[in-house]
């Protein structure tokens, strides 16, 4: 691995990737550790994959405690002609304890083990996000649940209730030796029975004393699984 840690991670600058919506890309495959070692492009692909088969949530529960683990990749791309010039991976470990309209941070956890390639490249930065970092910023994250109730054409109706979330992560990750602050977002929706997993779009925000970097941007993609 070479050491130009922040010319890899400070680089990661503001995402262009909106998180309101739900992502049909649900976590899956055993989390953010497949056989062998940490995920990689290859096998996180299938992990992604085995979770898209599931269908999005419509049991959606009115209380959740429940551990996710899984992983996150994200493009490098360049702001300047869009160019893909890298990616990065993180490891994630998300816990849930929800009631549904509560008013509090219904998530704990973190990412870490951020590593990939930039400029053809390998890296690995240490240093780990984590939800109470982000909220002691005051950067919220949620679940959600929407209940409908449909109409049978054979008569009766059934009540179809899903589920979304946003999670905010923050905290330092090495700069060379020097503490650099990281934003990270995760936002989508729940899928399989009763909530089984978690996915959808993920982008990360990297801050010098400068101020946010803004030649490359990371955008990509997350699942987690129970």
């Amino acid at each position: 691995m070479n050491s130009y840690s922040l010319t890899k991670f400070a680089l990661i600058a503001s995402a262009g990737v909106a998180l309101a919506g739900c992502n049909v890309a649900s976590g899956g495959g055993g989390g953010g550790t497949a056989a062998g070692g940490a995920v990689t492009s290859g096998n996180y692909a299938a992990n992604l994959k085995a979770v898209q088969d599931l269908i999005p949530t419509s049991d959606m529960p009115t209380s959740l405690k429940a551990t996710y683990n899984g992983a996150s990749r994200m493009d490098l791309r360049e702001t300047n002609g869009g160019a893909i010039v890298g990616e990065v991976l993180a490891d994630l470990e998300l816990t849930a304890d929800w009631t549904d309209g509560q008013a509090g941070n219904p998530w704990s956890g973190k990412a870490d083990n951020f590593r990939g390639t930039l400029n053809k490249n390998d890296f690995a930065i240490a240093g780990d996000l984590t939800v109470a970092k982000a909220e002691a910023k005051s950067l919220t994250s949620a679940i959600g649940r929407t209940s409908n109730t449909i109409n049978l054409p054979t008569g009766g109706s059934t009540t179809v209730s899903t589920g979304s979330t946003m999670i905010q992560l923050s905290g330092e990750v090495d700069n060379d030796g020097t503490p650099t602050t990281v934003l990270m977002s995760l936002g989508g929706g729940f899928f399989g029975s009763g909530g089984q997993a978690i996915s959808g779009p993920a982008s990360l925000q990297g801050f010098r004393s400068g101020g946010i970097r803004s030649d490359l941007i990371a955008a990509g993609d997350f699942y987690a699984t129970q």
